[in-house]
């Protein structure tokens, strides 16, 4: 059995590197961060575009996606 928390959104208080495109995430940034429990265990930190990103490849998937970190930075959109 797996499970998954819900996502929260954090400022950073330090750097950290996003599970996504592997860029730094730098202190005072923003970003999403879930865990996951089971086979595997892990923290997923993301830069906020970044987890819009892995939320619509899952969509695309099924609901779940595995990817390799190093993927491309998506655009920031303006809010």
């Amino acid at each position: 059995m797996s499970a998954v928390t819900k996502t929260e959104t954090h400022t950073a208080r330090e750097r950290h590197r996003c599970s996504w495109c592997w860029q730094h995430i730098n202190a005072g940034e923003r970003y999403k961060r879930y865990r996951y429990f089971g086979a595997d265990t892990g923290t997923v930190k993301a830069h906020e575009e970044c987890y819009d990103a892995i939320m619509e490849a899952a969509e695309e998937e099924g609901g779940w996606v595995e990817w390799t970190p190093g993927q491309e930075r998506p655009e920031k959109e303006e809010k």
